[in-house]
This record gives structure tokens, C-alpha cells and sequence, in this order.
């Protein structure tokens, strides 16, 4: 874990987000690391069952200009806090297969991701990220409970 020089952190810009930022930030500082952070926007299509890919170019480019917009809002919020290198992606598609890829493509040497901590029909519902990211990410992966109450 001595040459952590580029840090991936997914991140879905709610309020949780915060907390994993400041995880980020000093596991970043302590290791003189880069930070990228990755937004994926859900690939609506992805729950049509549909075969075949059907794609409506207006839809997809507002989908990407709101995440764009978006993630420029975040980084001008959270980056000017960082004391360390900063970048931003932004990717549609399945959030844990996107941020697998970008880990590899990328060349990242640790993933810190939240996690929302859902059980029982939400899990069911909405999946695990964090989970399939833990299985199949190409380096370690930092798992940060951004929704751990109070007490």
C-alpha cells in the first residue's frame, strides 16, 4: 500500500458524498496521491430489457450536461478543500461496471467507495455497487459507510 498514487472515488454527488470526500482527502494527502473523481450517470436503458439499444441523442445529452454541470458543482464545492491533485470523469452507463473499467483504464491504485447500506428489498431493488465493485475491482478497494447513523 506504498504506492497509492491515484486514488478513484465514485461518487453519486448527495450529501453523503461529503463524508467520502474528507476520507478521500486524507488518505489522498497522507500518500501525496491524485484524486479522481468519477460520476456515473445510470444508463436509463439499462432497465428496459429491451435487446436491442435504442438511444434518444436529445435524452442522452441532456443526461450528460446534467452530469457534467453537476460535477463541476461538486469539484468547485469539494476540490478547493483538497490539498492534493484533483480530476473529475463523468461516464454513463451501469455505475459498478463503469467504475471498474475506469479503475483499469485509469491505472488506479485504490477505490474509496460509499456505500448506502441498504438490506432487505431495497438491496434487493437497487443492488450493491460497492459490492460488485468489491468483486470485481482490478486493485484494493475502500469501503466508507456514509450513511452509519448517529449513536
Amino acid at each position: 500500500m506504498d504506492d497509492v498514487k491515484k486514488i478513484l472515488v465514485p461518487v453519486d454527488l448527495s450529501q453523503a458524498t461529503t463524508i467520502l470526500v474528507q476520507y478521500a482527502k486524507g488518505i489522498a494527502e497522507k500518500f501525496a496521491a491524485k484524486l479522481i473523481f468519477l460520476f456515473v450517470a445510470e444508463d436509463p436503458y439499462s432497465y428496459t430489457g429491451l435487446p436491442v439499444d435504442i438511444r434518444l441523442d436529445p435524452f442522452d445529452e441532456g443526461l450528460e450536461s446534467y452530469a457534467l454541470r453537476n460535477m463541476k458543482s461538486f469539484l468547485e464545492k469539494n476540490c478547493p478543500q483538497v490539498n492534493c491533485a484533483c480530476q473529475s470523469i463523468v461516464l454513463i452507463g451501469h455505475p459498478a461496471s463503469e467504475i471498474i473499467n475506469c479503475a483499469a483504464q485509469e491505472d488506479i491504485d485504490l477505490i474509496i467507495i460509499g456505500t448506502h447500506g441498504f438490506t432487505g428489498l431495497d438491496r434487493m431493488i437497487f443492488g450493491s455497487v460497492a459490492e460488485k465493485v468489491i468483486k470485481m475491482a482490478p486493485c484494493p478497494v475502500l469501503v466508507v459507510n456514509t450513511f452509519k447513523e448517529e449513536g
